[in-house]
């Protein structure tokens, strides 16, 4: 736990405690993932549902006053009932604790589509379309002000930071709810709802509870501007714990404690084979790195080999195979704490020369694989997806699948042209 001066001059105030979530994209459809072993694939599929429930037992253990859900609660416009039925159980678990909801839309689960809904209890409370202030009369007697709109359409493009009212010197918490970028900031995520930092603190308030941005950062500490992340990685660029914040609000300080709920884990690490080269100091070095990362929940693993110039042929035609990583996977699906290697890979550049004559055409190989765009993905993939059988078991590739894709491809590459024998 750490904790953030707030600005001089606000009158000092009973302690007031709340969870901080966003991004839950509880329907994620995980397409890239459906060649998983079933019992791997089902886990996944519960994953953003666990680490959602787990926040809530957290809200519930800890008493907190309020929660808040800063936008794409669900994966897309069209939310299945299945995740809209779960999280209303959770919902009426946080009213049966006397915990009120407060919740906007994103980009992802805008409201301006139509889709059929439950209705939520009365303990939860969706902004609108426009900016607008909720009063929660609770806390010692103190009102706590919350400020925040809804998406109504996929793409809000407008400065909606503008329209959040000052902060009044009332003695009261004042809390911002936005769904946005810094702008400015360049990133996978496109620019919605773009605000500064500066307008940001211009407005006074306590915390500023922001949404979209999958990676979990703290913009400022005086006032926090803060995101938790996504509560659950879904991919492989989605590396590392996720979960929530649970804030502290007390006198003039925040204080963010960060609480771990992901039900499985993604993780990266580098294994360099400078001094091991035969296939069973590989094979071993490998296993072992896989026991480090092994934990309650189960973990995703990229391994990336690096210094290959002394493995021998065998070695490099079992790893670019994929012989070695079955063997790492065999098994795994079945364990609770399972270490699913989901690549095994020489990192790019790594080789021991380019064979005599070759360089220019790799290169150009290389350099033509890298400016595909998606006419390109699309002209290659016409044959699968115009066959009359193949067509109907595939789905159309995700940004991250033709990503994943592309830098296997090069890593192959790269390996195979370079290596003299």
């Amino acid at each position: 736990m750490h904790s953030h001066r707030m600005k001089e001059g606000l009158k000092l105030m009973s302690k007031v405690t709340f969870i901080h979530t966003a991004d839950l994209h509880l329907d994620s459809p995980f397409k890239g993932l459906r060649h998983l072993p079933e019992e791997l694939f089902q886990r996944v599929q519960n994953s953003t549902f666990a680490s959602f429930e787990r926040i809530v037992e957290h809200a519930v253990k800890r008493k907190v006053d309020f929660f808040i859900i800063s936008g794409d609660l669900y994966d897309e416009e069209d939310r299945s009932i299945r995740a809209q039925a779960r999280l209303k159980k959770q919902f009426q678990r946080l009213g049966e604790a006397g915990i009120a909801v407060f919740i906007i839309h994103g980009n992802h689960d805008y409201l301006g589509n139509y889709w059929s809904h439950l209705e939520m209890p009365d303990n939860v409370k969706v902004f609108g379309a426009e900016v607008e202030e909720v009063i929660h009369p609770t806390i010692g007697g103190r009102q706590v002000h919350l400020y925040g709109f809804s998406y109504d359409k996929r793409h809000v493009l407008e400065r909606k930071a503008a329209g959040y009212p000052p902060a009044r010197k009332d003695g009261d918490i004042h809390i911002g709810l936005l769904h946005g970028s810094e702008a400015g900031e360049t990133s996978a995520h496109e620019p919605y709802a773009p605000f500064t930092l500066k307008e940001l603190r211009e407005k006074n308030y306590h915390y500023w509870a922001l949404g979209h941005i999958h990676v979990r950062q703290e913009l400022s500490a005086s006032p926090p501007i803060v995101y938790p992340g996504n509560i659950q990685g879904r991919h492989r660029k989605e590396t590392g714990p996720k979960g929530c914040y649970i804030v502290t609000i007390e006198n003039e300080e925040a204080d963010l404690e960060f609480i771990e709920t992901q039900a499985i884990l993604w993780e990266k690490t580098s294994i360099s084979l400078k001094e091991e080269s035969k296939l069973g100091q590989v094979f071993e070095l490998c296993k072992s790195e896989m026991e480090r990362f092994r934990r309650e929940g189960g973990t995703f693993l990229e391994i990336e080999l690096t210094d290959i110039e002394k493995i021998g042929a065998e070695v490099l035609q079992k790893i670019q195979s994929g012989e070695i990583l079955e063997a790492f996977q065999d098994g795994e699906e079945y364990q609770e704490d399972f270490v699913w290697v989901h690549s095994l890979r020489i990192k790019e550049n790594t080789g021991v020369g380019y064979i005599e004559g070759q360089e220019t055409f790799l290169n150009e190989m290389i350099q033509n694989i890298q400016g595909w765009d998606d006419q390109s993905w699309d002209e290659a993939s016409s044959v699968l997806f115009l066959h009359p059988q193949a067509h109907r078991y595939i789905d159309s590739l995700q940004p991250e699948e033709k990503e994943e894709i592309k830098e296997a491809v090069l890593s192959m590459l790269k390996s195979s042209f370079t290596y003299k024998d």
